[in-house]
């Protein structure tokens, strides 16, 4: 993983979970299944989760290493669910390099998909020395990260085959899908750390915030991003029926035949054309369809940012403020 230049203390953070990672699929490998999941493993991104359950255990008990098999669970659980989502969506791409699916084929792809989430409790059963209160709430927290995860696909999948969408359904489909999922690493990090249940729910509250941001900043860059710097083809979500808070804000403030334009263009099975492209980004420019998605992810962040009032100052809630800064402005 490349560490973001603006963020250089992250990346000991990612090598302590991505060492504990690696010995989950150790050399030799002899078989496909043994590689996609090592593939899967290695195109996972940038450890969010992982760093953020790593952070919020750090910032009650003062070290981070406690929280790291909690963290390879959440990576773990992560993995399996962009696994499935490629397989979904018929990605041929992730990260640059091929998916999972269109390497090794979709067999063996939903095998890995199913390792890898079948290594989550195995990682959170190492907690056995905790109280079995507190466990059981990690137990159920990760639990409900998965549950809530894969109803936000299913959601995700409604809203794309159907012509209809409002900026509620997009919200409440990505705090099931995204924003769970970035909430449960926080509020369990804090347990582990220590924490006391409403220091551990503030926590979860912290991640809900910053997940919400985070996906409306993904969908954004699907639509603007470059395709060198995200290492994937732009335009996918849009391809795939997909309607982001981007699109939706268009739609609802163009001209009938601007949205019948854009309908146009979802799911659309063949090329688009380089005048459709630049049609579609000059009404988002005119629209103000953009800058009404930055400043939806400006007030999550700053709400996420205002719960971090509440915690005492350290090292730890530093870097978690500019974890949100950096997850706020990335560009890939």
């Amino acid at each position: 993983m490349q560490v973001p230049i603006n963020v250089p203390w992250l990346g000991e953070y990612v090598d302590s979970v991505n060492s504990e990672l690696n010995d989950l699929c150790p050399q030799p490998r002899s078989t496909d299944l043994e590689n996609a999941v090592a593939d899967a493993l290695s195109i996972g991104g940038k450890r969010v989760r992982a760093t953020l359950a790593l952070l919020w255990c750090e910032a009650y008990s003062g070290d981070y290493k406690p929280a790291v098999p909690l963290g390879v669970a959440y990576e773990l659980a992560h993995a399996s669910a962009l696994v499935q989502d490629d397989i979904i969506d018929g990605s041929e791409m992730r990260r640059g390099t091929k998916s999972i699916g269109a390497k090794y084929g979709l067999t063996t792809a939903i095998l890995a998909s199913d390792l890898l989430l079948f290594n989550v409790p195995r990682m959170v059963a190492k907690y056995g020395n905790l109280d079995s209160r507190r466990l059981a709430r990690i137990f159920d927290l990760v639990g409900e990260a998965c549950r809530a995860t894969t109803w936000g696909e299913f959601l995700d999948m409604e809203m794309a085959s159907g012509t209809e969408g409002t900026e509620e359904d997009y919200e409440q489909m990505i705090k099931l899908k995204t924003s769970t999922l970035l909430s449960a690493p926080c509020a369990s990090g804090a347990l582990v750390g220590g924490a006391s249940d409403e220091e551990a729910a503030l926590a979860g509250g912290f991640g809900e915030e910053l997940g919400m941001a985070y996906q409306i900043q993904d969908d954004a860059l699907d639509i603007v991003g470059d395709e060198s710097t995200l290492g994937k083809p732009t335009l996918t979500d849009l391809r795939g029926g997909k309607k982001s808070v981007i699109l939706l804000h268009c739609m609802n403030h163009g001209s009938a035949d601007d949205r019948r334009f854009i309908a146009g263009l979802l799911r659309r099975s063949g090329p688009y054309g380089g005048d459709e492209v630049s049609r579609l980004k000059a009404l988002i420019e005119e629209k103000g369809s953009l800058d009404y998605a930055k400043g939806r992810v400006l007030g999550y962040t700053g709400r996420a940012r205002a719960v971090l009032d509440s915690v005492p100052d350290s090292k730890a809630r530093t870097r978690l403020l500019e974890l949100t800064d950096y997850l706020a402005a990335r560009y890939y």
